[in-house]
């Protein structure tokens, strides 16, 4: 049986994401991938599976990357493609309840993480908000209406809005 489960998690909270992960493997949905902005699960039996999510950015040493993971106990469940890198979720299955297992041995290579999603998503975010700012000021001029204007602007408000909070909690994240 397949469940799909929309959930709206940001880059900037890569924690959630990897506990709602955790909670729905408790309960007997494994996470099989993410797709159209929902979560893909699998029912079986309930598992205590440890998820880690890491961007990879380059991908020519992928294979050497993900054997390392291998090698350490960890399962790529999956992985999908942004800016040029990779997107990759792992889980390794805790025996015991501490649940302290990571990924990442040192501060320095999770603070690296959080900086380079924070510079690709800012580009991003940024483009998408001068293109909405252009189609608002536009469509004003055009239609010469402010009502028309409105859901273009309320989009790009939307967008500046989520990536500034973006910005701003991957910069704290990444300076504690």
């Amino acid at each position: 049986m397949e469940k799909k489960v929309f959930k709206f998690i940001t880059v900037d909270q890569l924690e959630k994401e990897q506990e709602f992960l955790h909670e729905m493997d408790l309960k007997g949905w494994h996470f099989k991938c993410y797709k159209n902005l929902r979560y893909h699960f699998e029912q079986n039996p309930p598992a205590n599976y440890v998820y880690w999510i890491d961007y990879k950015e380059t991908l020519a040493d992928l294979d050497e990357y993900l054997a390392i993971f291998e090698d350490a106990g960890w399962e790529v469940v999956y992985s999908y493609p942004i800016f040029q890198g990779s997107w990759i979720y792992f889980r390794k299955l805790s025996t015991d309840d501490s649940r302290d297992l990571e990924i990442f041995t040192d501060r320095d290579s999770m603070v690296d993480l959080l900086k380079k999603v924070r510079m690709h998503w800012t580009w991003f975010g940024t483009a998408m908000s001068l293109l909405l700012l252009f189609f608002t000021i536009l469509n004003l001029f055009i239609s010469k209406s402010l009502v028309s204007g409105v859901p273009t602007a309320l989009c790009f408000l939307f967008i500046a809005i989520l990536y500034v909070k973006l910005f701003i909690n991957l910069t704290k994240k990444s300076s504690n």
